[in-house]
């Protein structure tokens, strides 16, 4: 995995008389601001300059994770059967790379966690749509409906949601899972206790 860089064409000579040069773009186009059907546009994309006297600009320092073979890199098999192959501009330490992907992996795995719940709520608020549309005709009891319905579909998305990530979290996380159920039965702690009891005969 690399974070390509846009080679800059500026400094090149185009390599035909029918293409030009314009903000680090090929174009092959009788006018590059009025595109045709037809019409191209080229661009280049490199990981890094290498070697000395390049009319690019000087090497490019870079951190490579990965396993040597030969005089090749190739991508490196963890015993979990995962494979690295990172690339990062500029000279890092091993604990900085690693610490670089698991900042980007915990932001993926919680933007991943944002979404299950968003498509959770969506769902159960779908669900529950019907006993909106059967007051639909109240205007005050439908307002009312709706806004208990947006809440319980909020609750329920919500104490799922950490009921799925404490049982992830089980194994590696003991302490983080238990502290996330508890949380997921707040809700139905609260309704339970905000239950009037009832009047015994």
């Amino acid at each position: 995995r690399s974070s390509d860089l846009q080679l800059n064409l500026d400094k090149l000579q185009a390599p035909h008389a029918d293409v030009t040069i314009e903000g680090g773009y090929f174009y092959h186009s009788l006018n590059p601001r009025n595109p045709e059907v037809g019409d191209l546009r080229v661009s280049f994309s490199y990981a890094g300059l290498s070697g000395s006297g390049s009319p690019l600009g000087p090497a490019d320092v870079v951190t490579v994770v990965g396993r040597q073979q030969g005089s090749a890199l190739v991508s490196y098999q963890t015993k979990s059967g995962d494979r690295l192959e990172i690339l990062y501009q500029n000279a890092l330490s091993a604990q900085e790379v690693f610490q670089k992907e698991h900042e980007s992996n915990a932001w993926k795995t919680w933007a991943l966690r944002a979404g299950g719940w968003l498509m959770m709520f969506i769902g159960i608020s779908l669900m529950i749509k019907i006993f909106h549309t059967l007051v639909d005709w109240l205007p005050l009891v439908r307002d009312l409906v709706s806004l208990g319905l947006n809440i319980f579909a909020l609750c329920t998305a919500t104490t799922f949601s950490l009921l799925s990530i404490s049982f992830g979290w089980l194994y590696y996380r003991p302490l983080w899972a238990l502290l996330l159920a508890i949380l997921a039965a707040v809700p139905i702690i609260i309704a339970k206790t905000r239950v009037p009891p009832k009047k015994h005969q």
